[in-house]
């Protein structure tokens, strides 16, 4: 007998920011932390497949407000990690 599947969990700040604060616990090249950057890029992609742009801007946004100090260098892991979910810059869209 096989088992329903369960739903996923909807993508939260919360979420995110822990799997971001476990990579900044990481050198960038450690391999934990490239674990954890998969695992938010899982994360990014099922927030676009719920939501699309403004979740993945939602979530950038809640980022930055939970540490405003930390908000410059957690965007740059997030956008690392979400890089061909994100729009380009001068707001072209990216093939």
């Amino acid at each position: 007998m096989t088992r329903p599947a369960l739903a996923p969990e909807p993508v939260t700040a919360a979420s995110v920011l822990a799997l971001v604060q476990a990579i900044e616990r990481h050198g960038p090249d450690a391999p934990a932390a490239i674990a954890f950057r998969s695992a938010l890029r899982r994360k990014g992609i099922e927030a676009d497949a719920a939501g699309g742009i403004q979740a993945l801007d939602t979530l950038m946004d809640e980022i930055a407000e939970a540490d405003p100090a930390k908000a410059d260098a957690r965007a740059a892991i997030i956008r690392s990690a979400w890089g061909e979910l994100l729009p380009a810059p001068a707001g072209r869209t990216r093939p």
